[in-house]
């Protein structure tokens, strides 16, 4: 079982870093700076953009409820 577990932690790094090597071979860019754009620009932005879209619903959620409380987390019970 840890050994099943092993390859498929090495397959699946193995296919990012494949992953990485080709977008950097499409920009014309090194493998450091590819990586530094997806870690340092990508991830954050699709974490920010995920995070406003899950707190524009919940608002559209309770505006819909007609209960502005919930937005902010207030009023809740066991």
């Amino acid at each position: 079982m840890i050994a099943a577990l092993r390859e498929l932690g090495l397959a699946i790094y193995a296919a990012c870093v494949d992953f990485m090597l080709n977008l950097a071979a499409l920009t014309g860019v090194t493998y450091r700076d590819s990586n530094a754009l997806v870690l340092l620009v990508a991830f954050p932005l699709t974490t920010f953009a995920l995070l406003t879209v899950c707190l524009w619903q919940r608002f559209a959620l309770c505006r819909m409820r007609g209960s502005r409380n919930q937005i902010i987390g207030a009023g809740r019970g066991p």
